[in-house]
Order: C-alpha cells, then structure tokens, then sequence
C-alpha cells in the first residue's frame, strides 16, 4: 500500500497529497534498507496502486507531489512548503505532555512479603 499524507498549505489552503516511496521511508527510519524499499515501491508501480492513487487525489482536487523527487515546493500563494518528512516530528508536540504523565510505583493489590 503507497503511503500517501495529505497536507493543506498554511497561507491559502490548496490540498497537497504527498507520496512517499518506500525506500525514502525505510534508509529515514532505519527499519530497512533503500533496496528493500524500492522493490515494495516498483511492486507498487507494476500493480498501478500508485497511478490510482495519484488519479484519486486529483478526482478531489488535491496536487500530487512526489517526495522522492520534490521535497519542497513553493505553493502559488508563496508559502514556502516543506515536504521532506524527516524535517517533521513523528508525534506531536506539547508543553504538557510531560505534566500529565503518570509516574512512580503501581502497587498491586494485596500485601507485600518483602523481608529486609
């Protein structure tokens, strides 16, 4: 299945889905090699997955962006547009993150035996 994420530019809102090959993923993530990732992505190419996704996205109006070949583009408003998902956090952050987290002993229930 190709990854595809779609993105909305920050000035005007156009729609931007963004298809990320395998091999790009896998050398970015460590979790396999280049190799690997482009024999899923020509699998991908040979059974048309990428042609319909690509035609999908238009049918909605989205631009279809290819990472492995463009990783930043400057939108028709002048927003600068970054797509190279390296430069992105993987989970969002937030300043309270750390506050709510739960920390310490979980204490079972019933008595401890625990001798000195």
């Amino acid at each position: 299945m190709a990854n595809i994420f779609t993105f909305p530019c920050g000035g005007c809102g156009r729609r931007y889905s963004v298809y990320y090959p395998k091999a790009l993923l896998y050398e970015l993530s460590g979790t396999g090699t280049r190799e690997m990732g482009r024999a899923e992505d020509e699998e991908e190419e040979r059974s048309g997955a990428i042609e319909t996704a690509r035609r999908r996205a238009e049918t909605a109006g989205n631009i279809w962006i290819n990472a492995g070949e463009t990783q930043a583009l400057v939108c028709a408003c002048g927003k600068k547009l970054d797509f190279n998902i390296a430069h992105h956090p993987r989970v969002p952050q937030s300043k309270t993150a750390g506050r709510s987290r739960q920390t310490g002993f979980i204490q079972f229930p019933g008595k401890s035996e625990r001798k000195p």
